[in-house]
């Protein structure tokens, strides 16, 4: 089976619904089938393969990259010369350069015969149309409405799609960010390597920097917690709402005088988010909206058996996904402060959060989620 991965973000550009689509299309390849992806770098369009053995070949088509609305024709002709049997837009709202040119793409595929399907992996408030009202929600919807099959990565989300009269289906994302630790890992090096003394306490947070991911907060614990250093690891920001948060953040470091106790690591390869994860005595995600599975860098701190406080879930079902596994706190900074240390205080519980973590984890296996694509692939062409 021939498939075609759409999205607007992709290795090594930052972002999970990019690390996403990479794992999916390996997983795909090895499994024997043809797993291409569409995405766009500088302005032009490329296309990677992903191959059997696990690596890629960058296949560039050529011309002029554009998701803007007046191009849409353009892409749909591309991807009619691809001939996949299935086009799968991977989406997010904004990630597209706040054009809206994919959005149309199922549409005008109807007459091609290519199933097109959608995954969406976030149906927050989006930055595209910010004072839209319904207009960015019909927009949004759009492709859900014409394409062959939709899919949402969590409860949230599922619930959204069919509040609006559709039929998805759940399938989960897997961590983006797998534990593969360098070669002879020593953790108190890497902690030594960071300026983490005897006695302090290593707080990490992994993703994008945005409003909704309570970065902010987080500078606002360490100010109090003397004992304290705060890891960023990532912390790139993507969008301009995104970057003008980042600047507000290091601005506030600048204020408070902490920039001796905040460490950001940048975009760093796969290995180093392993190893700086693994170096962390808690993992802190203060989600403004709630911990969800539609999270990856949730899911990584999971797999890499993290001691994770993070925002109670607004899905009753994710919340009993994850009770057990991490530490619930509210998106405040003296609850968050208070499970934190309750937390280093007590490194049974610590542990305990670390094996439950693992074994949650495990359900999110990419194998299963590979399997659960083919299976809806297949379904949906015999049907």
């Amino acid at each position: 089976m021939r498939i075609l991965f759409i999205t607007g973000e992709y290795p090594p550009q930052p972002g999970g619904v990019g690390d996403y689509t990479q794992r999916l299309a390996q997983t795909l390849a090895i499994a024997g089938h043809e797993a291409i992806t569409l995405t766009a770098t500088k302005g032009r369009w490329q296309l990677w393969r992903a191959m059997p053995n696990g690596d890629e070949a960058l296949v560039a088509p050529g011309g002029r990259a554009s998701w803007r609305l007046v191009a849409a024709g353009r892409l749909a002709r591309l991807v009619s010369r691809i001939r996949p049997d299935w086009c799968h837009i991977q989406y997010q709202t904004g990630a597209y350069q706040l054009q809206v040119g994919v959005n149309v793409l199922p549409l005008l595929l109807r007459r091609t015969g290519i199933a097109s399907a959608i995954t969406y992996h976030d149906l927050l408030p989006p930055y595209l149309f910010p004072k839209a009202g319904p207009v960015r929600e019909w927009v949004t919807l759009l492709p859900a409405r014409a394409a062959t099959a939709v899919i949402a990565t969590n409860p949230e989300d599922e619930a959204t799609l069919r509040n609006a009269g559709l039929q998805p289906r759940l399938i989960p994302i897997g961590a983006n960010i797998e534990p593969a630790l360098p070669p002879d890992y020593d953790r108190a090096a890497w902690r030594a390597r960071l300026g983490v003394a005897a006695g302090e306490a290593l707080i990490g947070y992994f993703g994008l920097l945005s409003p909704g991911k309570g970065v902010d907060m987080l500078t606002d614990l360490v100010t109090g917690q003397p004992h304290w250093r705060l890891l960023i690891i990532g912390g790139a920001a993507t969008t301009p709402t995104d970057r003008a948060y980042a600047a507000a953040v290091q601005q506030r470091l600048t204020t408070a005088g902490l920039y001796d106790r905040v460490i950001f690591t940048g975009h760093v390869a796969a290995e180093q988010v392993s190893a700086y994860l693994s170096a962390c005595d808690v993992v802190a995600l203060p989600f403004r909206d709630g911990a969800s599975l539609r999270r990856g860098s949730l899911l990584a701190a999971l797999a890499h058996g993290c001691a994770i406080v993070t925002t109670p879930p607004a899905s009753p079902a994710t919340a009993a996904a994850l009770t057990g596994a991490v530490q619930f706190a509210a998106a405040q900074p003296d609850a968050f402060t208070a499970a934190i240390s309750a937390l280093l205080e007590n490194p049974a519980a610590r542990t305990r959060l670390s094996e439950a973590a693992r074994t949650v984890a495990r359900r999110f296996d990419w194998q299963a989620i590979a399997a659960a694509h083919l299976e809806m692939y297949r379904a949906v062409v015999q049907r």
